[in-house]
């Protein structure tokens, strides 16, 4: 009965492409500065994907992620940010944040923006996202 061998292994690839959506990146660079043009400091993700900028200044900051992964592309959220969670897309393959101004990266900042209160810490969290494979060839 191969066919069901066949829908078994299947199975088990899906359970794991499953698990494996929504897991910590740990070794992401992440560089914060202040905008405009500030300085950045840099820090890495630790085993539960996060990168911890303690309370920040009142003002506006911006956010670059770098650094080896095998990961294609990964959710990225700043935690702390005066608006709320901010959250963004970011694709290791092109180097860049998905949903960041057009004008912002067509200028080349490919960076993730957003506004500390001064009264809560900052933590950015990187997380593995699955890319969808499409089927289609261009042959």
């Amino acid at each position: 009965m191969p066919s069901r061998k066949v829908l078994l292994a299947m199975a088990v690839a899906l359970v794991a492409v499953a698990a494996w959506a929504g897991a910590p990146l740990k070794g992401v660079d992440v560089k914060l500065g202040k905008n405009p043009g500030g300085k950045p400091a840099a820090r890495t993700t630790n085993a539960e994907g996060k990168a911890d900028f303690g309370v920040l200044p009142a003002g506006s900051y911006y956010v670059v992620i770098g650094g080896a992964t095998s990961e294609p592309d990964a959710q990225i959220e700043v935690h702390g940010a005066a608006e709320g969670t901010v959250k963004k897309r970011w694709s290791f393959a092109q180097k860049k944040a998905f949903g960041v101004d057009a004008t912002a990266r067509d200028a080349g900042a490919d960076k993730i923006d957003f506004t500390s209160d001064g009264k809560h810490p900052v933590e950015i969290a990187a997380t593995a996202v699955v890319r969808s494979k499409s089927n289609i060839s261009n042959n």
